[in-house]
């Protein structure tokens, strides 16, 4: 019985990448469809735009029904992936319900889960400058810089973490946090902004 649920739990998980357009790897849990972003296809064709990349280790989980969570979800997983960009998600990662934004680069080492709500952005998305902002061509001018989230890392529920940021290797980011710096390994943050709260002994 255990072997034939194995097999139900594998082909319903592909079918869940596969209808969400997800990269599938051996081993995946999808719960449910989540939505990925390409351009569409009239930039397709007359620009040649296709969506970046996404590499997936083994045993990735990704949690997107809305009762897949105990503490529940408001949203499946949302992964915009602009042209020339690359998400690298490493292996044994949990998503649950969570936003990533990539216009440069977005990376997630080993072992590493993020919580319900999350978003994880490497980019303004708009300029600083009102005049900017109302330009066809704003994008030119906003401002993108790479993610890196360590291994062992837990990001807790409704955290935002913004462009240019590292998280060290086995960091505690407190939930309803918003991370604008770099963040030590082995610590805990917490707060908005947010700070150091924790050094967790090894």
């Amino acid at each position: 019985m255990n072997s034939i649920y194995k097999i139900y739990v594998c082909a319903k998980s592909r079918w869940n990448a596969w209808r969400s357009r997800f990269p599938w790897r051996e081993g995946m849990f999808m719960d449910g469809r989540c939505y990925v972003w390409e351009p569409n296809w009239l930039l397709r064709l007359l620009r040649g735009q296709h969506r970046g990349r996404i590499e997936v280790g083994r045993g990735f989980k990704c949690i997107n029904r809305f009762d897949g969570n105990l503490i529940g979800l408001i949203q499946p997983c949302m992964f915009t992936v602009f042209p020339n960009a690359v998400v690298r998600i490493g292996d044994n990662v949990g998503i649950s319900g969570s936003t990533l934004r990539c216009s440069e680069s977005i990376t997630i080492g080993n072992n590493t889960t993020i919580g319900s709500g999350c978003l994880i952005v490497d980019t303004d998305g708009h300029p600083l400058r009102a005049e900017e902002r109302t330009k066809s061509d704003y994008f030119r001018n906003t401002v993108n810089r790479p993610i890196v989230i360590g291994d062992d890392v837990f990001i807790g529920a409704r955290c935002i973490v913004m462009k240019g940021v590292t998280i060290g290797n086995g960091a505690i980011v407190g939930a309803g946090s918003v991370v604008t710096k770099d963040v030590p390994p082995n610590t805990v943050v917490a707060g908005n902004p947010a700070r150091v709260v924790k050094v967790i002994d090894n």
